[in-house]
């Protein structure tokens, strides 16, 4: 039922060419025929107007044939009234826009029209092709609206669509980062606990048979390392995705110096620079940082054209501060945001760091991270139970 109502502001519409009509009508402004009956087809001419969005084709041949073919055939002096022309064009410009098929549309208001001439004054030519050109006028207005209407809704869908295969990458990006990321920790957990379950194997075969209790313990601890070994690479080896080479290892901060080959490869200036206390990382945090250190430097070689590249690592007591800074400005009006920073953000909040990177205010750009270092808890051999 609701898609039968017109809207109130159609309703609104009819109204206003009703009383304006009606007005025109028994005021004397429209002279030549029986005032009743010009009045009764005024009005349903009128009041369907108010449907013009729902039945355009329809309400076009309603309206034209109670406001301009009955008139013209009671006599009525089409020229008389405004009120109707104005009702009759705007149905005209609605069914351009709304109907199905705009041509049958134009045909239409063009044989009604071209009808009340005929019944008014006779075929005359000039009056034919005045009608037409004024029914031709409206049409074209509505078609014109259209298409207008047509490319606004195709550019927010494109909008819409853009935004959406936006989001879409991004996350896409992280899936991809963080599958980079798994097998990654794969190499370096598998080899950590093959390390220790190789220790542990090794300690209990130096007992003794008076040791018994130690050694089942020991076999105990073998045994879960194996079988988590073995888990491990059960779970996370599907992530892989393609088998890397076992016999090079991990990249850490101490191959940090070489990133920045490429740079100077490119004829720009760049620096390294190592503060603090240097020591030995956990693997993965190792791995994390030089990843980071990577793709900021990688970033500036692709999206900025900078002449240098200053890059500072500081071991802190708990914490290990990346900075890398250059002086360039983005290449073409683009912003430097992307996939990059999206792996960047990952690898630093999976090891409970911040990030901050940016235009900085005196010109270039910087990337700061802070990962912290965690400090395992040793037990010592001669403390006893608590």
């Amino acid at each position: 039922m609701q898609r039968w109502t017109p809207r109130r502001g159609d309703m609104v519409a009819a109204a206003v060419f009703t009383v304006g009509t009606q007005a025109e009508v028994w005021a004397g402004a429209v002279a030549g025929s029986p005032r009743p009956l010009l009045a009764a087809t005024c009005l349903v001419g009128t009041v369907a107007t108010a449907w013009h969005r729902i039945a355009p084709m329809a309400v076009l041949v309603i309206v034209l044939t109670a406001l301009a073919v009955a008139p013209g055939a009671l006599g009525a002096d089409a020229n008389a009234g405004f009120a109707w022309f104005v009702a009759a064009l705007a149905v005209i410009v609605s069914a351009a826009y709304h109907a199905r098929r705009p041509v049958v549309a134009l045909a239409v208001t063009l044989g009604l029209l071209t009808g009340t001439v005929v019944l008014e004054t006779g075929p005359v030519i000039a009056d034919i092709a005045y009608a037409c050109l004024l029914g031709t006028g409206g049409w074209l207005a509505g078609r014109t609206i259209a298409s207008r209407t047509l490319r606004a809704e195709l550019s927010e869908q494109r909008a819409a669509l853009a935004e959406q295969e936006a989001q879409w990458r991004a996350g896409a990006a992280v899936i991809d980062e963080r599958l980079r990321i798994a097998r990654e920790l794969h190499d370096v957990i598998g080899h950590s606990i093959s390390v220790m379950t190789l220790h542990v194997g090794g300690v209990r075969r130096l007992l003794g048979p008076e040791h018994s209790e130690q050694r089942a313990a020991l076999e105990a601890v073998e045994r879960t390392g194996r079988e988590t070994l073995a888990e491990v690479q059960r779970l996370l080896g599907v992530l892989r995705g393609f088998q890397l080479d076992d016999s090079v290892p991990a990249p850490g901060l101490a191959g940090a110096a070489d990133l920045l080959e490429p740079a100077r490869a490119a004829g720009i200036c760049a620096q390294l620079t190592v503060s603090g206390d240097v020591r030995p990382l956990p693997a993965g945090l190792d791995l994390a940082a030089y990843r980071i250190v990577q793709e900021a430097v990688t970033n500036v070689l692709r999206h900025a054209a900078a002449s240098r590249i200053d890059c500072s690592i500081e071991y802190g007591p708990a914490a290990l501060e990346l900075l890398v800074v250059d002086d360039g400005t983005t290449r073409g009006g683009t912003g430097r945001d992307g996939h990059g920073h999206i792996g960047m953000r990952e690898r630093a909040a999976l090891y409970g760091g911040t990030i901050n990177l940016g235009p900085r205010a005196g010109g270039g750009y910087a990337v700061h991270v802070v990962l912290p270092i965690s400090q395992p808890v040793m037990a010592r051999a001669d403390q006893g139970p608590p």
